[in-house]
């Protein structure tokens, strides 16, 4: 908006000072006063000319942040899309491994749990048991993975599926 009002005001002061001396040189005045009134509109000229310059160079940079935009965020969806299939496959994955190990759906559960990192007392209060069937459970799924614990649960899936 800004940019408007001085590109205005620089226009009429060009028009009103080329009017001036328009006057001035029908009126014979010095040669001196008609320099000083040339200057001024050749000043004013040369900033009207910066100004509108700027204005472009800003407006062809704008466009090229927007266009960098839309690149950028389609790219951001794309990997989101990428992220989310990803994610779906890993936890196929886990189930079918799940399946193989022969776990009931409550140790799937817990062992889903556990690789998310939530603890045994969290466990419980999703699952609304005690935290000691959780532990029993957390146990079972432990044997029949063959895994010492939860680190060792984590490190078979994404050692085995990574």
């Amino acid at each position: 908006m800004k940019d408007k009002v001085l590109s205005v005001a620089l226009v009429c002061i060009i028009a009103l000072k080329c009017m001036d001396l328009y006057i001035d040189f029908s009126e014979d005045l010095e040669l001196i006063h008609i320099i000083q009134e040339s200057i001024l509109i050749l000043i004013s000229s040369g900033l009207f000319l910066f100004l509108i310059f700027d204005i472009r160079q800003r407006s062809n940079a704008l466009k090229a942040l927007r266009n960098d935009l839309e690149v950028s965020n389609s790219k951001v969806s794309q990997m989101s899309e990428e992220l989310k299939r990803s994610k779906r496959d890993f936890f196929a994955a886990v189930q079918e491994q799940f399946e193989r190990w022969q776990l009931t759906p409550s140790e799937k559960d817990v062992g889903l749990f556990l690789l998310k990192g939530l603890s045994l007392n969290e466990i419980a209060e999703l699952r609304q048991t005690s935290e000691k069937t959780i532990r029993h459970q957390a146990s079972s799924v432990y044997k029949k993975s063959e895994c010492t614990g939860r680190h060792e649960l984590a490190a078979f899936f994404f050692e085995e599926m990574g």
